[in-house]
């Protein structure tokens, strides 16, 4: 007999495996345009690993441009490219990340070419991502045209929503 594949409700029944986690917080503040930033805040000093994630396969990763906002507007075609810098040893020794890696980003969270105000809805990536078995650091390319804003009331950021699905 077959099984119908589900979405996992969660412990608080909101359609995602745990609660949204922030993989970066205060490193996005005043990232120029075709600049990179490390995680070094959140999960433990910037590395992240299966307990961060729920042990989730996939994930929606969202960003927030903060308050304030950007610091104009965003280029036609812009966004976030994120890489996820993996690590064979446990959590020692990580991919290069003197720029960004050789390869394709892990995930991309375009934004559109119009004036963002501070304190805006979110955005996100096109659909999950695949989320690494192995420790992590992100690597994150501002290629929005623009600088993320720095200070006021709330730090830019980007969070993580493990999702799973269940039969």
């Amino acid at each position: 007999m077959s099984s119908n594949f589900l979405w996992n409700p969660g412990s608080g029944n909101n359609g995602l495996l745990a609660t949204a986690v922030s993989l970066m917080t205060t490193e996005l503040q005043s990232l120029t345009n075709g600049s990179t930033v490390v995680s070094s805040v959140n999960g433990s000093s910037g590395v992240f690993n299966t307990s961060n994630t729920a042990q989730a396969m996939l994930a929606l990763i969202f960003f927030s441009v903060g308050n304030p906002s950007l610091g104009g507007t965003p280029s036609a075609g812009g966004g976030l490219l994120g890489w996820f810098l993996e690590s064979l040893d446990g959590g020692t020794t990580f991919e290069y990340s003197g720029t960004t890696p050789a390869r394709v980003a892990d995930f991309t969270i375009p934004v559109p070419n119009v004036s963002i105000a501070a304190g805006a809805a979110p955005f996100k990536t096109p659909g999950p991502v695949q989320m690494p078995a192995l420790p992590f650091k992100v690597l994150l390319l501002n290629n929005l045209g623009q600088t993320i804003g720095n200070g006021g009331t709330t730090a830019p950021w980007i969070k993580f929503a493990p999702i799973a699905a269940q039969y």
